[in-house]
């Protein structure tokens, strides 16, 4: 191997390698791209759903319950329980702090809005267990000071009026701090307060209680310090439901619940670089395959020359090192500009969880290295060793006009299909158990077997098809038309650049569709009902359900009856009492509903703690001598239910002498039933809509009692499923990196195939066909041969990207909604119009040039 002969290979073929430079130089800079913007991403992600529990090395839960608690006895006995318990765990060897988060529910009055039900949480003293981020002012420091949101609306300095939901006078407090927890996951109240522990106390009716969060020295592991905690507080009477966790299975936990795990960006990471690698290596391999296929014959000729194979091989390999190394580092600064770029102009892009500092690790440049120059080597060299092969005299013969044998192509469609059939079965099982990894690996297997089908079947059928339609086109239409069966190799790698970019973009915009229903339908599942509206007397004003369910918005309500349910131990439960009918109409996925004398109790109610579900227990209702035997049923969702004829009425008034109440005279309150209204908004409220129809509930309800409180977790949940599809969607970062690949290689293919076929345009040029002619003839061929590849590609990608959101989020957990028709027909169009414009333009170039001289 000469090194002249080396550099005058690329001097001469400088066009041909700038086209293949740029090609590799996106790619490299792609798999970058991909892997530098998921790690940032997967970093805000981790510390979003960890913010809370960073700190935390263990959880305890339901430590001195109170809530449930229907005497001041079991009151006393639960706050002693939580007392112990404490000292207990403050004691336990590695424990360095801790701190309770003690949360009870007030009504809020701000002037301008309508009276909102919310919580107020304890701040812990602690600094490393206190997890909110002060964004501006002071912490709360003592009595009628309060800290909220900094995207709650209310600055600095604003004072509002608190009504404690048990005893107590409402009073005023001040915002004196403000924190910033944008995209911070919370369905209890879409407006927190927080304040210290004497203020919640104080307006808490029985003494608030809360998780228990306990941080450890560093001496023990966080799995051992929980065990060692749990076996402790075991011993403590009264603490038989306490659950203890570590703080990051907690975290993983709650972000299971929104998107399917916390190390779903990780999972997506390593899918997506497997997507990004094979991705790059097609369109080097297409590249690589369209420029020495050109070279064919001065391979010929150099052998009638007297260079042989092996230094025809080896100069063909230098050059191509050259390149892969000249094209990777170029690709390596342009993946580095751009992750910064995208994480730049995130906010623009709808992103509103902060981005961590933006994260290259070095594995990602020697990954990005590796495809530079590993799969530039890889795939020149079958390309090679194909130009080289055989004698002179037949390479002489163009490659891409050479006929292939009808076997060779059965072979390719036969073993293309078998291919791709195990990497769809194999797919679907990863997909199945939820194996991103494995799932993006078998889907590349399968594309992979889907291109070789292609590329062994397309040249025929569109030859098939180009005899019939093109005698409609006149002789240049015929010729356009016949030409993918003649040059089968061309057609291949033309059909391959298309089926790559359209597959990749479509498969993206997929994902990103069915991602966005299937947050919802986890948000759902964790707060099914919308709105409730309450008062803190329980008596709601005999007009105010027909009110709201008429106002512009509201799609269904229901007015439940609420009443306490008391087991033999004294334990005590809001049982709410409807129509089991109406409750599923109301919410918005099916719960456990009551049937005939039964009872739905939550999982967690420590209300006959001890029935099992399909026990039967005796609850007793307003007095001693109303109890019924009802059948537990146990139920994961919040509320306990009951059908009306299950339950005894709500006591009717009477006369002393047990006449009825006079009608002329009030009756006493004792009689009068509590009730809430449950409300379902419309579907598809969202933005200014979602906010109108909000504020009309609101405005209806404070007409009706200043007193009166709406809780809406149509809105929390709105807000949370926004901040986390913007993260999900923030691969929309990523889909215009490949957008911009797939055009690339789109557009490298095809002008430097256009380029070869010069001889060809040559001699149509000289038996009398126009340039008109002749470049109409390139621009149909490229039109058939894209429509059929970009309609091809739709396909896979809308399966590839329902595949990809079910393994990531769980099966059937992304519903039927799917990306629209629009938008898949926007990414065919798009990958059949960047072909033709790269036809064209290439095509325009080699039409006007003078080729006597072949």
């Amino acid at each position: 191997m000469s090194p002249r002969l080396v550099l005058g290979q690329l001097r001469a073929h400088a066009g041909r390698y700038l086209g293949t430079i740029l090609a590799i130089a996106v790619a490299v800079g792609f798999v970058l791209a991909s892997v530098g913007v998921l790690r940032t991403m997967s970093a805000s992600a981790e510390a979003t759903f960890g913010m809370r529990y960073a700190d935390t090395a263990v959880l305890v839960q339901n430590l001195g319950d109170r809530t449930s608690a229907g005497t001041e006895a079991a009151r006393g006995e639960a706050a002693e329980a939580q007392r112990l318990g404490l000292e207990t765990i403050a004691a336990t060897p590695g424990v360095r702090a801790v701190t309770v988060d003690a949360q009870t529910y007030v009504r809020v009055r701000v002037d301008g809005r309508a009276q909102q039900m919310t919580t107020t949480t304890v701040l812990s003293t602690d600094d490393g267990l206190r997890w909110q981020p002060l964004a501006s002012g002071r912490l709360p420091g003592g009595l009628g000071e309060v800290a909220v949101r900094a995207d709650s609306g209310l600055p600095l300095g604003a004072a509002f009026e608190v009504q404690p939901a048990g005893r107590g006078e409402p009073g005023t407090v001040t915002v004196v701090g403000l924190f910033d927890l944008a995209g911070q996951p919370d369905l209890e109240a879409s407006f927190p307060l927080y304040a210290v522990d004497e203020q919640v106390q104080l307006w808490s009716a029985d003494g608030a209680g809360g998780d228990v969060r306990v941080a450890g020295d560093g001496s023990v592991p966080d799995p051992v310090l929980a065990s060692q905690i749990g076996a402790r507080l075991a011993g403590i009477p009264g603490t038989s439901a306490v659950e203890v966790s570590t703080g990051a299975a907690e975290a993983d936990a709650l972000a299971e619940s929104f998107v399917g795990g916390r190390d779903v960006y990780a999972r997506a990471l390593l899918a997506f670089t497997v997507l990004a690698v094979a991705v790059a290596a097609l369109v080097i391999a297409t590249t690589f395959a369209v420029v020495f296929a050109a070279r064919v014959r001065e391979t010929a000729l150099l052998r009638c020359l007297g260079a042989s194979r092996l230094q025809l091989r080896a100069s063909g390999m230098a050059e191509a090192s050259v390149v892969a190394v000249v094209a990777t580092a170029i690709g390596l600064a342009l993946g580095r500009v751009g992750v910064s770029l995208a994480s730049r102009e995130a906010p623009r892009l709808g992103v509103t969880i902060p981005l961590q500092e933006v994260t290259v690790p070095p594995a990602a440049y020697a990954l990005a290295a590796a495809v530079g120059v590993g799969v530039t080597l890889l795939t020149a060299l079958p390309a090679l060793w194909r130009a080289t092969s055989g004698s002179p005299l037949e390479a002489l013969r163009p490659a891409d006009v050479r006929p292939d044998p009808w076997w060779r192509r059965a072979a390719m469609v036969v073993g293309g299909g078998a291919v791709a059939l195990v990497g769809r079965a194999g797919m679907i099982s990863a997909v199945d158990s939820r194996a991103v990894v494995e799932a993006g690996a078998w889907g590349v297997l399968t594309f992979l077997g889907v291109l070789a089908v292609v590329a062994g079947a397309l040249p025929t059928l569109l030859g098939a098809a180009g005899t019939a339609v093109g005698v409609l086109l006149g002789p240049i239409g015929l010729l356009g038309a016949r030409n993918p069966a003649r040059s089968p190799r061309r057609t291949a790698a033309t059909s391959a650049a298309v089926l790559v970019g359209v597959t990749l973009t479509a498969t993206m915009v997929t994902g990103i569709a069915l991602l966005g229903p299937a947050i919802q339908s986890r948000l759902i599942d964790r707060v099914p009902l919308d709105v409730v509206v309450t008062s803190p007397d329980g008596v709601l004003p005999a007009e105010l359900p027909a009110q709201l369910a008429g106002l512009p918005g509201v799609a269904d309500s229901l007015v439940v009856v609420d009443m306490y349910a008391e087991d033999a131990q004294g334990r005590r439960t809001v049982l709410r009492v409807a129509d089991p009918a109406r409750v599923r109409a109301v919410l918005r996925r099916d719960v456990v509903l009551p049937g005939p004398g039964e009872i739905v109790l939550p999982e967690s109610s420590p209300v006959a703690a001890d029935a099992r579900d399909g026990d039967t227990v005796r609850f007793t209702f307003f007095s001693g001598d109303d109890g019924r035997d009802l059948v537990v049923r146990r139920s994961a969702d919040p509320w306990a239910l009951a059908a009306p004829g299950s339950v005894p009425g709500w006591p009717v008034a009477q006369a002393p002498d047990g006449s009825p109440w006079p009608p002329d005279v009030e009756v006493p309150a004792q009689f009068v039933p509590r009730t809430e209204q449950w409300l379902r908004m419309d579907e598809g409220l969202e933005g200014e809509r979602l906010e109108s129809a909000l504020e009309g509930v609101r405005s209806t309800v404070v007409g009706a009692g200043p007193s009166l409180a709406v809780t809406e977790s149509f809105a929390s949940r709105e807000q949370i499923a926004g901040s986390v599809r913007t993260v999900l969607t923030s691969s929309s970062l990523l889909l215009a990196v490949a957008v911009a690949l797939a055009l690339v290689g789109v557009a490298n293919t095809l002008t430097l195939a256009i380029r070869e076929r010069r001889r060809e345009i040559a001699l149509l040029r000289g038996v009398g066909v126009t340039r008109t002619g002749v470049w109409l003839m390139l621009v149909l061929e490229t039109l058939a041969v894209a429509t059929c590849a970009a309609a091809l590609g739709v396909a896979l990608g809308a399966a590839f990207g329902r595949l990809g959101a079910d393994a990531l989020v769980g099966p059937g957990t992304a519903g039927n909604t799917a990306a629209s028709a629009g938008d898949l027909v926007v990414v065919g169009v798009g990958g059949v119009l960047a072909a033709l414009a790269a036809a064209a333009v290439a095509g325009l170039g080699a039409v006007r040039t003078r080729e006597t001289r072949h």
